[in-house]
């Protein structure tokens, strides 16, 4: 997002994770301003006070720290009173959960905004940790959401199951290209029978070398399939343990994965306010480019916020557009669609009230856009098949599929407390 915001501190209950605001707190009035240059090795600190970039004044640096150094460094000369600022990387929420737990107050700029000060003609990691220090005295660096344990653990896990989905999909299309080159094409064989590596072994003769180039494409699709179960077992133990992730499978649309990946990506729902919040932090609100009389573009969904989350939600669109008139919802996408004359324009207005459902049944507001019983039970059942019976004995659900079920519908049954927003009723775009 590029607004700019005017930045304040939030209280937040002792019972909720931390609120997601974009805003970082402002300067402090006698604690100091430290920018931090990360690095995967070494760390570069500079040392600022002042309330603006034009009464700012350095005080003292630090170079190439080991993270043990800098830790040591920080518990020793820094205080509560003091602020701590890095950009955006991949260590970053790591060592601000470490500096947290000294009892110092630490802040992750976004990366993207951060990166547009900095100097073509010369850089390096001193003049990267002044000009972090800098670019958030002049208020314009959004700071982004340190997740909290649990949604930093899920976020890994879906990002190790996109990685693995991913791998099987290249491994597939691999083997597919090679056969191609030989004049092969696998029709009706599916490469997860047992008896199609035979039957490409005895669609050509072979060399030595090519024999071990199959088995070794083979190979990478049976590992990165088995990769992929583990890693999904794993997401439905997640599944089973909280009701909530269950409770938006009710959702019309929102499968085993659609579900975890929400909760993964959002976190605690509080940190925003109102569906639209949550909708343009995934992409799905449309955008304007709009200036004068002579410019006034519409643009589309996409190419912004979570690619990964809209995705899914555009697949569970996709699914209730296939389902045509079973629901009231695929009813008003069609409806859509005949009156706009695109269908990816009802498919990602279908998408957006899907999420704003989510919101609502986050917020304990008994959502609308509803599965059947009987379409929340299949749900279910493909999650307890998912786990398979050792693992739902181990977890306490019960060795058969039915005990697993009943379980698993007992602990969707208590919603949290409603809020005041009223759930949305789908209308006419």
């Amino acid at each position: 997002m590029t607004k700019k915001y005017i930045l304040k501190t939030q209280t937040v209950p002792a019972e909720r994770s931390a609120v997601e605001t974009y805003l970082a707190p402002p300067p402090p009035s006698k604690g100091k301003i430290i920018g931090l240059d990360c690095h995967p090795d070494t760390f570069t600190a500079a040392v600022f006070v002042g309330q603006t970039p034009h009464d700012a004044r350095k005080i003292g640096s630090r170079e190439n720290l080991s993270l043990e150094a800098l830790l040591k460094w920080a518990a020793a000369e820094l205080t509560p009173q003091d602020i701590i600022l890095m950009e955006a990387g991949s260590n970053s929420f790591e060592l601000c959960k470490r500096l947290g737990n000294l009892g110092l107050k630490a802040c992750v700029l976004e990366s993207c905004h951060v990166g547009k000060h900095a100097k073509t003609y010369a850089d390096n990691d001193k003049m990267a940790a002044a000009r972090i220090a800098l670019v958030y005295l002049a208020g314009n660096a959004p700071c982004v959401w340190v997740p909290d344990e649990q949604s930093r653990e899920r976020r890994e896990l879906l990002h190790a199951y996109r990685k693995a989905v991913g791998d099987h999909t290249a491994a597939t299309n691999s083997i597919k290209a090679y056969l191609n080159g030989r004049g092969l094409r696998l029709g009706k064989h599916g490469l997860d029978e047992k008896t199609t590596s035979q039957w490409i072994l005895d669609q050509a003769d072979w060399s030595v070398l090519q024999k071990n180039i199959l088995t070794e494409h083979l190979a990478n699709i049976t590992e990165s399939k088995e990769r992929r179960k583990r890693l999904y077992r794993l997401i439905a133990a997640e599944m089973a343990a909280d009701p909530k992730m269950m409770r938006c499978m009710k959702v019309l649309g929102v499968g085993i994965v659609s579900a975890f990946a929400l909760l993964a990506v959002i976190g605690d729902i509080g940190r925003f306010h109102s569906p639209e919040k949550l909708v343009a932090y995934i992409g799905l609100n449309p955008g304007q480019r709009q200036s004068g009389k002579g410019k006034d573009i519409r643009l589309g969904v996409g190419r912004r916020g979570r690619g990964d989350i809209r995705h899914l939600l555009i697949q569970g669109a996709h699914a209730i557009m296939r389902s045509g008139r079973n629901t009231p919802l695929g009813q008003w996408g069609w409806k859509l669609f005949a009156r706009k004359g695109n269908r990816n324009v009802a498919v990602a207005a279908i998408a957006r009230k899907l999420l704003v459902q989510v919101w609502h049944l986050l917020h304990g507001n008994p959502p609308l856009a509803l599965e059947s019983d009987t379409s929340f039970r299949i749900k279910l059942q493909k999650l307890a098949v998912a786990l398979g019976s050792t693992l739902r004995t181990g977890i306490g659900l019960g060795k058969t599929l039915e005990d697993t079920i009943k379980t698993l519908l007992s602990r969707c049954q208590t919603h949290p407390e409603p809020s005041a927003s009223p759930c949305e009723t789908p209308q006419p775009a």
